[in-house]
């Protein structure tokens, strides 16, 4: 058996460099978005998030083969299997080459005739193209290279990617300050910095893999791959291909809806009103994604006990760090709008901030349980939900902004109603089922998750009042105060004696080292 790590010391190193990560990320486009809206425009700010949904449409046909590639590769490896470990990873790899050789054409006529197929003012054609160029670039680079982060998640070492990332971030945002600085300001130059940021975390991907198991790569002679392996796989991923198509209906065609059925402009204000939401998306998949390989290792096992303490443990740990930043976003948003995008309608922005944020109310500790379908490799349940749900999510956003007032209000908070109702009828009672328990064991984790959004909201509210927040100080700190204030309430009311002394104490730990 390969040698894992695991326990309450990896779990806590992996969710730190998970969050700095994400922080980095988050003071990344703080900092930058303000100055593309005021240099370039707020349209500016819609293309860039359009031309990354552009990719995530072209990942529906990636997803097929490489979704459950990790789940498959780290189980036989983690068994000492690494003969047919290594077949996975090279089957994996081959057929990426073919699909991304497919792809080029498509893409090649969406970037040529791209002013036929969504609105792009005239001013911006050229830099939007430049733009989508290099988006479709990266995602190709990604695509055909091997599948180097098996090597972090076979071994759990996820920190090892994190930190790095980490880095080239920070060095990303250095490049487009001294873009910025030297040059005309162009939307395109954010693409150029990610680009380098993505060639950087593909180095750093093969010197993991390479170090941590080196029994995986890539074959030049035969067989090259295997059919049946990639049936496997694809048996498996063309489910998770589904839900992303499900997906896709339910949240990344927004921006489109908006461009197309509204105007240029509003896909803008729709996609600067989605940034913290995002954000507060990317903390809570961020935190799944740190538990799913544990699960995943302690699910090759076969330890089912431990199985279900790894979900509990990361119900309540996600809980605990995503509900405070969660509230904060809905409460202190518009005093945030005010002071970060002055030109732009704060309430307005507010408004759809609060709309993309209602499923957290409900399922901020939940969403850990969308792991369990890709571990027990289930995944076709899932996908068939996301897809009826993402279908009456654009139909009926559809209907509301050609047929009602609603318009922009509609594209923002159709898809948190719908995603409320598959979590609830679905997610919960079908994911208990899976692990052999009744179907309501879950449900008590949103009465969690209400208690603790109640508890925050107030305290959020009462010191937003009491505060000032008309400068960045001031902002900066009734938002800390909150932050620790609800950090506290919900560390008390979801953790017990030993879980938060657990927690606290791994925190030190790393911080000392």
């Amino acid at each position: 058996m390969v040698k894992t790590r695991s326990g309450a010391r990896t779990l806590m190193l992996n969710v730190i460099s998970a969050l700095s990560v994400m922080i980095i990320n988050v003071g990344i486009s703080f900092f930058l978005s303000p100055y593309i809206i005021r240099t370039i425009g707020v349209e500016a700010k819609g293309f860039v998030d359009l031309a990354n949904n552009f990719t995530t449409y072209a990942n529906v046909a990636v997803t097929a083969l490489n979704a459950m590639a990790a789940r498959f590769i780290t189980i036989d490896y983690v068994k000492g299997n690494y003969k047919q470990a290594n077949l996975y990873y090279n089957s994996v790899f081959w057929g990426n080459l073919v699909i991304v050789a497919v792809l080029l054409i498509p893409a090649a006529l969406i970037i040529g005739r791209l002013e036929y197929i969504v609105d792009v003012p005239v001013y911006l054609l050229k830099d939007v193209k430049i733009l989508f160029g290099i988006i479709f670039t990266i995602f190709f680079l990604r695509t055909a290279a091997p599948n180097w982060e098996c090597g972090t998640i076979v071994t759990n070492r996820l920190d090892r990617n994190n930190f790095p990332e980490m880095l080239t971030n920070l060095l990303r945002c250095a490049v487009l300050l001294t873009a910025f600085s030297l040059f005309s300001p162009k939307v395109w130059y954010i693409g150029v910095a990610a680009l380098l940021s993505a060639v950087l975390m593909l180095v750093v991907g093969a010197v993991n893999t390479r170090k941590l198991t080196p029994e995986l790569h890539v074959r030049l002679k035969q067989p090259l791959c295997s059919l049946k392996v990639i049936t496997t796989l694809v048996g498996s991923g063309i489910w998770n291909s589904v839900a992303i198509v499900g997906n896709m209906f339910m949240e990344s065609l927004d921006l489109l809806v908006c461009n197309l059925s509204i105007s240029a402009t509003a896909m803008g204000v729709l996609a600067v009103s989605k940034s913290f939401p995002a954000i507060i998306t990317t903390l809570s998949e961020t935190m799944r994604g740190t538990f799913g390989a544990e699960m995943t290792i302690e699910y090759a096992k076969g330890d089912k006990e431990r199985l279900l303490a790894s979900i509990r443990r990361a119900m309540k740990i996600n809980s605990v760090l995503v509900t405070v930043p969660a509230v904060g976003v809905m409460v202190m948003s518009g005093a945030l709008y005010r002071l970060w995008v002055p030109s732009l309608d704060a309430r307005l922005l507010q408004t759809l901030t609060v709309l993309a944020m209602l499923k957290y109310v409900f399922f901020s500790g939940a969403t850990v349980l969308n792991n369990v379908f890709p571990t027990v490799n289930k995944v076709k349940y899932n996908s068939i939900a996301m897809i009826v749900m993402g279908l009456s999510s654009i139909l009926t956003t559809l209907v509301l902004v050609h047929y009602t007032e609603y318009g922009i209000y509609a594209v923002a908070g159709v898809s948190s109603v719908m995603a409320i109702i598959k979590n609830f009828v679905f997610m919960l009672p079908v994911t208990a089922k899976l692990l052999g328990y009744k179907w309501y064991q879950f449900f008590p984790q949103v009465g969690t998750s209400v208690l603790c959004f109640s508890f925050t909201t107030v305290i959020a509210l009462a010191l937003g009042k009491v505060l000032p927040t008309d400068t960045w100080l001031h902002f900066f700190l009734t938002c800390a105060l909150i932050g620790v204030l609800g950090l506290t309430v919900n560390m008390m009311i979801v953790l017990n004696k030993e879980e938060r002394k657990l927690v606290l104490s791994r925190i030190k730990n790393i911080i000392k080292r």
